[in-house]
């Protein structure tokens, strides 16, 4: 089979790609996903995060070598494995970086990628349901709105917050970032907005969409890319483009199985290097989470309370009927950016959730759990999610120093890279972390939201001392979910850039990359829009058009 574009990996970014791209009748379009098709009714279903998270017939389910700053536990990485990517179990959150991250992304030299040049790929893409004016777009394939999932507890939680002294804030894709609110999330009427369910529903017939296929490598004649290699043997040409989308673990392995990285690694794995690219697999970079925990013996706030049987079977119903109910919103919805020098550069993203969830590692075995709360799990839950009632703050560092690599662990295609996130080998992202568990300690102590909680448990119960609170974080920080910068964007003059300005892979004709590991640097907020925006300027790139003007409703 031969096409004019080659797409690897069908998440935010590869979704985005082939619609766009097929959009032009006279081109042909493949697309090429190791999972399934993402139809799915728990990844449809907003709630449906227990069905999907560690199931592996829908998470890639990566694990990281173990952590010497962590007690040395390998810590679990969750992505996607379907049309849609990591877009399927994500936490739904419609949240971009602050524009001074795009802005620093220019400044190093990459001109096209500042933030004036990216809010009309926002906005382009962006079909806000609730939103209006300069920063946001209205008629775009990813819908948002506020999530359904707001209660009593939520707002204890925004009120007490700003009772501490932080603003409050309505709009977190607006010209403020740093204070207390409702979120906004990738979700319509009880919906939740894939990249697959936004861009691919209805697919023109120049799109091939290939599913349940493995690539194992580019196919490579001299050092020009002309198509893919399936673990099966299959072969699939590109006359024009083979574009990787299979973001910060997989592209970086399959640019490496294909002879293009660090010569020596590669050696050792008996790869002949065919471009000598040392920068594939550095700079990993993402959020590390900490995750503290609060027993509330208010269950009826509680969204744990769901997975009684009794209870999950009425909200299956309800969202099965209509879309409505608490099945039908995101988790989160409450979150406070909390900045401890410049209010425009936030440290930290906090989330608050009316539940306590097992997979965060935070708390051990508790109290028999009741029959039909035992019952009701075995309906919604298949991989780790659990939920306990209680209240859960999850403290993101937003722009940690610590960076970490991907590597081979094998030649084997089927093998799953070696993830090194390196977490705290920084000591400035210790001692940072720790100032924002006090913050959030400050918060949490405030009669709005303290007369709903019991105390901290877990490791935290005893965490009085500066000393005893980095201990907590070694027991209990785990990802925040957003790796990037793998196989990351950089001037000519930068030894460790894999791709130029237009994602082009250095040193090797029509392969380009597109999705979270071309980011050049870590963000202030959630990936998830950020990579769609790169994607809608990536398609712009590859049909050689002009880009769409800028914008920047700060001037």
């Amino acid at each position: 089979m031969e096409f004019d574009y080659v797409i690897v990996g069908g998440g935010s970014a590869g979704c985005v790609l082939a619609a766009r791209l097929a959009a032009t009748p006279e081109v042909s379009v493949c697309l090429i996903e190791a999972g399934g098709k993402g139809r799915d009714l728990f990844i449809r279903m907003p709630a449906g995060n227990g069905q999907v998270f560690g199931n592996p017939k829908l998470d890639w389910g990566f694990e990281s070598v173990p952590q010497t700053a962590l007690n040395g536990r390998k810590i679990y990485f969750p992505r996607g494995k379907s049309l849609g990517g990591s877009s399927i179990l994500n936490g739904m959150i419609y949240i971009r970086g602050v524009p001074q991250d795009y802005d620093a992304w220019r400044e190093s030299g990459l001109p096209g990628w500042g933030f004036s040049d990216l809010l009309p790929y926002f906005r382009r893409s962006q079909g806000a349901v609730n939103r209006e004016g300069p920063w946001h777009g209205v008629d775009g394939p990813v819908k948002t709105e506020a999530s359904v999932n707001f209660g009593e507890l939520e707002r204890a939680f925004i009120e007490a917050a700003v009772a501490c002294g932080h603003r409050r804030l309505d709009d977190f894709n607006g010209p403020d970032r740093t204070g207390v609110g409702r979120m906004d999330s990738t979700v319509y009427r009880g919906i939740r907005q894939s990249s697959a369910i936004s861009y691919l529903a209805k697919p023109p017939p120049n799109l091939q969409i290939l599913t349940h296929r493995h690539v194992a490598r580019v196919v490579l004649e001299g050092s020009r890319a002309t198509g893919i290699e399936t673990l099966s043997g299959e072969r699939i040409y590109a006359g024009k483009e083979v574009i990787l989308c299979q973001g910060a673990f997989g592209t970086p392995q399959t640019l490496m199985l294909s002879g293009i990285g660090p010569s020596e690694h590669l050696k050792q794995h008996g790869i002949t290097a065919v471009v000598d690219l040392p920068g594939v697999g550095q700079n990993l970079a993402d959020h590390v989470d900490v995750s503290m925990q609060y027993r509330s013996d208010r269950m009826d706030l509680s969204l744990a309370r769901h997975q009684r049987l009794d209870r999950a079977a009425l909200l299956m119903a309800r969202w099965l009927l209509n879309g409505s109910g608490p099945g039908g919103g995101a988790f989160f919805s409450a979150v406070v950016f909390h900045a401890l020098k410049d209010p425009a550069m936030p440290e930290f993203e906090t989330f608050m959730t009316p539940m306590m969830i097992d997979e965060n590692l935070t708390v051990g075995r508790i109290e028999k759990t009741p029959l039909l709360q035992r019952l009701g799990r075995k309906l919604m839950v298949k991989g780790r999610q659990v939920a306990r009632p209680g209240v859960q703050i999850d403290i993101n560092l937003e722009r940690p120093r610590s960076l970490g690599t991907v590597s081979l662990a094998s030649a084997n295609p089927a093998d799953h890279p070696r993830i090194d996130p390196r977490f705290f080998s920084h000591s400035d992202d210790l001692n940072e972390m720790v100032s924002g568990v006090k913050t959030m300690r400050e918060i949490m102590a405030h009669p709005e939201i303290a007369k709903y909680v019991t105390g901290e448990i877990g490791a935290w119960k005893e965490a009085k001392t500066d000393a005893e609170i980095i201990e907590a974080i070694r027991k209990t920080a785990y990802t925040g979910h957003h790796p990037c910068s793998s196989a990351r964007m950089g001037p000519d003059e930068e030894p460790l850039a894999v791709l130029d300005s237009e994602l082009c892979v250095r040193g090797v004709e029509n392969l380009r990359v597109c999705d979270a590991s071309a980011m050049p640097s870590q963000i202030t907020g959630n990936l998830n829009a950020t990579v769609i925006a790169m994607a809608e300027k990536g398609v712009d790139l590859i049909l050689g058009k002009s880009p769409l003007p800028p914008e920047d409703p700060r001037m």
